[in-house]
């Protein structure tokens, strides 16, 4: 239904000043936002009109109105008026990222620590799936007769180790030959691409070593397992416990939910590509009435490959927080293609 350009600009200044002020908002107050150019009778009426179609509500009779989620959701998508970042916010989020630009779990961390602090709100973030990354270097360390360590090193940067136990006890040389035969197998291929049935095929290749070697491609096949898969990384939920929209019964189930990184992990995947805002009505979860996520995927070679966002109250100011929050994306993507060696357009440089 549309609404029509006066209404549409009643609601917009209904819903900043509620933005800005969390109380509220009147017709007086709307016809000075409005520069007087629209009578108070006029706006009342509209606003009556607005609440009966689910736009605003007034929480007492003599109180001004407030707008609902619907009305947020209508503000975000087609009347709210974004603001550019300006030049030293960038340079400060491009100084921040290039600081750490050799450690990619480390430049997550890092930009959602930032994230959190630059908009008073819970941030949210995931490591890069590692699936689009290539296999660099395998190692594997004896630490005892029975026991070592294997490392696997990916193009974008990431380091994983695993510890494995043997059942009877295993030479240097059989360690040596292990880890050669895993660098010819695997090194330069995608992640992505190590199946099940190609370590277990390796057993022939070890030759006498292959039986004692099992549990060590065992151990190595979890450990492109794990380093395939995204950590959720969560920086200041405290902030929530501060915020006036939420008491502290209603903060402390939430960061109860945010907490549970499987779950949270769960709610991210289901978030479309790009940059959303998401209503905690729209989630199902009773934990989230009230919360809104604005999230946006980051991308490597062009695919996308996590997630960066803030958590926080239905009043937020999302023209301010939406940009912000797609340049930390923007920034991201482009320090893990190079670390990656990948072009803006997905080419290996």
């Amino acid at each position: 239904m549309q609404l029509g350009t006066r209404k549409e600009s009643i609601l917009a200044a209904t819903v900043d000043m509620y933005i800005r002020t969390g109380e509220p908002v009147g017709s007086k107050t709307i016809e000075k936002m409005l520069n007087n150019t629209v009578s108070s009778a006029t706006i009342r009426n509209d606003m009556a009109e607005l609440s009966a179609m689910g736009y605003l509500e007034q929480p007492h009779t003599s109180a001004g109105r407030i707008p609902t989620a619907a009305a947020f959701r209508l503000y975000i998508d087609h009347l709210m008026n974004r603001r550019n970042l300006s030049e030293k916010v960038c340079r400060n989020i491009d100084g921040l990222l290039k600081s750490v630009a050799d450690d990619p779990e480390r430049l997550i961390d890092e930009a959602s620590q930032a994230l959190a602090e630059s908009t008073g709100f819970a941030a949210v973030t995931t490591t890069p799936s590692g699936q689009s990354a290539e296999v660099k270097k395998i190692e594997v360390i004896p630490i005892s007769p029975r026991a070592a360590v294997l490392f696997l090193v990916t193009s974008c940067g990431l380091i994983r180790t695993k510890v494995c136990r043997f059942d009877q006890e295993i030479g240097s040389q059989a360690l040596e030959i292990l880890a050669k035969v895993l660098n010819e197998y695997f090194c330069g291929g995608l992640l992505a691409d190590i199946g099940l049935p190609q370590v277990q095929s390796m057993v022939a290749s070890l030759g006498e070593y292959g039986l004692a070697c099992v549990p060590a491609l065992t151990a190595f096949y979890q450990l492109v397992q794990e380093t395939a898969e995204s950590e959720v990384l969560l920086k200041g939920q405290l902030n929530l416990l501060k915020h006036p929209d939420y008491d502290p019964v209603r903060a402390g189930k939430l960061i109860d939910f945010l907490t549970r990184g499987e779950t949270l992990a769960d709610l991210l995947s289901a978030i479309p590509k790009g940059l959303n805002v998401v209503f905690g009505s729209e989630c199902k979860r009773p934990e989230l009435d009230g919360t809104s996520l604005i999230v946006s995927q980051y991308n490597t070679g062009g695919r996308p490959d996590g997630y960066i966002g803030i958590i926080g109250p239905l009043r937020m100011d999302y023209a301010a927080a939406i940009p912000l929050i797609e340049y930390f994306a923007t920034s991201i993507g482009k320090i893990l293609d190079e670390m990656m060696g990948i072009n803006s357009d997905g080419s290996e440089k």
